[in-house]
């Protein structure tokens, strides 16, 4: 067999009118919404007749879903309107509800949320061409008192739908722009040479890659263009369907300490990493020509001036109030399972130390 393929989910695209409207049918449905008060305000969204959590997110921690799940009722739906956070947040009321009396890191460490035969059904609708959350069946949760990342990982996690809708991307300001984009990026160039990447999963990073390559510097000097808002989320889109299937690798193992101890964001963390770590994969990629035809490039040198051209030379440790000597520190934290083991080359503790100097 060369591959197997599995994403149990419904896609719609739609124009905000749409949105406006499919969203209005579950008003008097007891579902939960999940939408930040900008969110709402920027795009006029009628919240009556839902639960609400408004809150704006970033990086949900095991103190946040905890409060959540005792605040709010069961719902028989929940609608994730956001970035990766909003809908991991969805995810993990959907995992954890049912056992909204028991400690949430208990939960996450015993993984006692995989005997769920109750979760709670999920949409979920992206505002950032970025995370791939919507098409993916795992959220991440964090420990920031001990430096912790954890996994909420189930095929019941799958959203039943996800909506497309490119307008609710457009208010992204430049920096988030960029940083979504390349943790799209990430998400499609490590799922390509992932150690379970085949034919099939390799033509959607291909196009997430061609497709990304070509719309985020459009994107980046004309913000406001709606054609390069929907094609930049059609990248990141296809960027889920792939990795999706494959997982990513050493290079958000490595963005994981980066996040939790530094605040990086995540896009930016698992960008600093993937050229380095791209050279030392590259005798192990498959179908290296198509990879380079992507980023109409000749040699992973031009992937890497692309990178730094696109972000101006940002894309470095040091620009990020890190000192060498914190490296080792971060190391110790930088072999996540699931992720570094699923690079093609394994790298010892020696050589992740030796990828964050050369990125300094």
């Amino acid at each position: 067999m060369d591959w197997v393929y599995n994403v149990p989910i419904k896609f719609f695209q739609y124009d905000l009118n749409d949105f406006r409207n499919r969203l209005s049918e579950y008003n008097d449905s007891n579902a939960l919404l999940i939408a930040s008060k900008r969110l709402i305000k920027n795009f006029e969204i009628d919240t009556g007749g839902f639960q609400l959590i408004d809150e704006s997110l970033a990086n949900p921690d095991v103190k946040l879903i905890e409060r959540i799940l005792n605040d709010i009722e069961k719902p028989d739906l929940i609608i994730a309107i956001g970035g990766g956070s909003s809908i991991d947040l969805g995810k993990a009321i959907s995992a954890m509800y049912k056992y909204k009396d028991k400690n949430v890191l208990d939960l996450l460490k015993s993984k006692k949320y995989l005997e769920n035969t109750d979760s709670i059904d999920l949409i979920a609708v992206p505002t950032t061409a970025g995370t791939g959350s919507e098409c993916t069946k795992w959220a991440t949760v964090w420990d920031f008192n001990e430096y912790q990342k954890y996994s909420v990982d189930a095929d019941f996690l799958y959203p039943d739908e996800s909506w497309l809708v490119a307008d609710l991307t457009a208010t992204m300001s430049e920096k988030m722009t960029l940083e979504t984009g390349f943790d799209a990026l990430a998400h499609a160039m490590e799922s390509y040479w992932s150690v379970p990447s085949n034919s099939f999963t390799r033509v959607l990073a291909r196009d997430a890659i061609r497709i990304i390559h070509r719309y985020l510097p459009m994107a980046l000097d004309d913000l406001d263009n709606r054609e390069y808002r929907k094609q930049m989320l059609m990248g990141s889109f296809f960027a889920g369907l792939a990795f999706s299937n494959t997982r990513t690798t050493a290079c958000h193992s490595i963005s994981y300490p980066l996040t939790m101890m530094y605040g990086i964001s995540h896009g930016a963390a698992a960008a600093l990493t993937l050229c380095e770590v791209m050279r030392r994969n590259w005798d192990y990629i498959k179908e290296k020509e198509l990879f380079l035809d992507a980023f109409d490039a000749d040699s992973p040198e031009d992937i890497q001036i692309w990178f730094d051209e696109l972000s101006n030379g940002s894309l470095k440790l040091s620009n990020f109030s890190i000192e060498r000597d914190d490296i080792p520190n971060i190391v110790k934290l930088a072999t996540t399972g699931g992720r570094m083991d699923n690079n093609p080359v394994m790298f010892s503790e020696d050589e992740i130390e030796d990828i964050l100097n050369s990125v300094f």
